[in-house]
């Protein structure tokens, strides 16, 4: 038996205060794979300068639209969790039959005005819902009048995709079977976002009933070779882009569980960003992403991890400089020849760009398949990414 994810994404560093909760139900519910008689949760405050105490933290079932079978979660038996400033912990293990095919519940009740300076964040819809109550405690209630996220954190009001944040937990583990597989999803905002992912988790878990999880560990903004792009608009001038890839892939991947496969997506952050936001001491070519690339296939080798690279999609908009388009194409070009020919030294690569690009317009993606900035790929585009992914080959 091993202690496997079946729900997990990374904490986000934005460094500021993301909202004051007072006497307010967290929801959030996803679908679980993994079958086990046992879970346990990662608690999580990294980034946050303030203690987070959790009055109330609930684990149960989604059936029919109702909510059955909690269980509270505790940590050393304790019901109220307090996690200090940074900490990340488990919860103790709980008695909880998991099976494939479930949606699983956590629900967060805070009492106390908190500060929350660390959360997760996720943006479609098809997927993990997050939902928060005006005030009160709804942990036992299978619905509750409900509050939108840009009315609780600062971040979101500027956001025209309206990402869900979630705070004092991170990943759901269950103790399941030694023959399970896990596969990460490692990149920058078109994996962090999850239109790609939760296309991809419900082709898996279509085929492979119980057998396989998917984690999302995308940020975005990320870069593979170098650390937050500095934007003197975004919250403490960008930090939420995260450490280089480089520097954080395997601790963000392989810190607590085994992979046995990695999907990478990323790189093209490293190549719009410097001209993008004028840090031009920062242009990359192909051969400096190549060489990237190569660290991460090193450590998934170190791991015993297969690793899977994906050609890079098209960027172009009508509000980007031609002359910047012309940049970013050559090094796109480059890179995904590199990638196709096989010079990186990936155990495979899916085709991402030729799937979701114009015919007649290589730098363009197809504008059924953006969520509009002609970058980000929409749950329709994220589905044809998805269906380019050879199951049977990452499930090896």
């Amino acid at each position: 038996m091993k202690w496997a994810s079946s729900f997990r994404y990374l904490p986000i560093n934005y460094s500021v205060e993301l909202a004051q909760i007072e006497n307010q139900t967290q929801r959030v519910v996803f679908y679980n794979n993994l079958c086990g008689e046992r879970i346990r949760i990662r608690l999580s405050n990294k980034y946050s300068k303030q203690k987070l105490t959790l009055q109330k933290v609930l684990i149960g079932k989604i059936q029919n639209g109702l909510l059955k079978d909690q269980t509270s979660v505790t940590r050393n038996g304790e019901q109220i969790i307090t996690l200090l400033p940074e900490e990340e912990c488990w919860s103790d293990e709980i008695i909880f039959p998991a099976k494939a095919g479930e949606h699983i519940a956590i629900s967060i009740y805070i009492k106390d005005k908190q500060s929350i300076g660390s959360t997760s964040i996720l943006w479609s819809k098809t997927g993990c819902i997050v939902t928060n109550s005006i005030n009160g405690d709804f942990t036992n209630y299978n619905t509750f009048e409900t509050i939108q996220a840009d009315d609780i954190y600062s971040v979101v009001k500027e956001d025209v995709n309206k990402g869900m944040m979630f705070y004092g937990f991170t990943a759901v583990q269950v103790l399941t079977d030694d023959d399970v597989k896990v596969i990460a999803a490692f990149g920058d905002s078109i994996t962090h976002m999850s239109y790609f992912t939760n296309a991809l988790y419900k082709r898996l878990y279509e085929k492979y009933p119980s057998k396989v999880s998917l984690v999302n560990c995308g940020i975005g903004g990320n870069r593979v070779l170098h650390d937050a792009t500095y934007v003197d608009f975004l919250p403490r001038q960008g930090s939420l882009f995260g450490d280089a890839g480089v520097k954080r892939f395997e601790n963000d991947v392989f810190s607590y569980e085994k992979i046995n496969s990695v999907l990478v997506l990323e790189g093209i952050n490293d190549i719009m960003h410097p001209l993008q936001f004028s840090h031009l001491n920062e242009v990359i070519t192909a051969s400096d992403l190549q060489n990237g690339y190569k660290k991460y296939i090193e450590i998934a080798r170190k791991h015993n991890a297969s690793i899977y690279g994906a050609t890079i999609m098209p960027c172009g908009h009508e509000i980007c400089p031609p002359e910047w388009l012309i940049k970013f194409e050559e090094i796109r070009q480059d890179i995904n020849s590199r990638i196709r020919n096989n010079s990186i030294g990936y155990d495979g690569y899916f085709d991402y760009d030729i799937a979701v690009r114009m015919p007649d317009k290589h730098e363009y993606m197809k504008n059924e398949y953006h969520i509009g900035d002609g970058l980000h790929p929409n749950d329709i585009g994220g589905k044809c990414m998805a269906e380019q992914v050879d199951l049977d080959l990452i499930m090896k």
